[in-house]
């Protein structure tokens, strides 16, 4: 499959010596990436419409750099709000950039932006396209709850139950995969609500919105 680096999240912090990332933990959906010379931690879950990256609080302080080989043209706090920047790219990508304090100290230029001084959750979506007006509104809902593992149960039989660990505040947001979908529907008795005007596509099909 052909790879394109829209985005490329890093950290540097200039007094530390750079040291490899580890693996902390995983789980059957889940992969923990530290990055400790930069205080950086990715919650890498799978079906999360979200990057997820915590950053530590820290005396030095580590420099954020988001990086496109596009073009950035504009980056703005959206309604005046320093929790939330919207950045578009001129191959006509729209990406959403969340935070769990304000984000004071951003500059960028037409190949990267720069966050320093912040300590704190990140989380970063791309916008579907114009096809789902509703996209944006229904990151905007679900951004302050993030997972950090999860696991598929098979314990009952002729089933199998996802479980999800989450922080933050809130209902937990995710994206289910076209078969998951479908049995979704099929299950009256399911407490999970399906959100139609979220959809990414996918090499199986479109991943919908799910909350549960």
């Amino acid at each position: 499959q052909a790879f394109t680096a829209d985005l490329t999240i890093s950290g540097d912090t200039p007094t530390q010596n750079q040291s490899s990332h580890l693996i902390t933990s995983y789980s059957d959906l889940s992969v923990t990436l530290d990055f400790p010379s930069s205080n950086l931690r990715f919650f890498l879950v799978r079906g999360s419409p979200f990057v997820t990256c915590s950053v530590a609080d820290n005396k030095n302080k580590t420099l954020i750099s988001i990086s496109t080989i596009h073009a950035i043209l504009s980056c703005s706090p959206t309604s005046n709000s320093v929790n939330k920047y919207t950045v578009k790219l001129n191959n006509n990508q729209t990406w959403l950039i969340y935070s769990s304090s304000p984000i004071v100290n951003l500059t960028y230029t037409p190949s990267s932006i720069s966050i320093a001084g912040f300590s704190g959750i990140l989380r970063i979506a791309v916008l579907p396209d114009e096809s789902y007006p509703d996209s944006e509104s229904i990151l905007d809902r679900f951004s302050p709850c993030y997972p950090i593992s999860g696991v598929a149960d098979f314990t009952k039989p002729f089933s199998v139950q996802y479980k999800w660990e989450k922080k933050g505040w809130g209902d937990l947001l995710m994206l289910a995969h076209p078969l998951r979908h479908k049995l979704l529907y099929a299950d009256v008795d399911s407490d999970v609500t399906i959100l139609d005007g979220l959809k990414y596509r996918s090499m199986d099909g479109e991943l919908v919105a799910v909350v549960g």
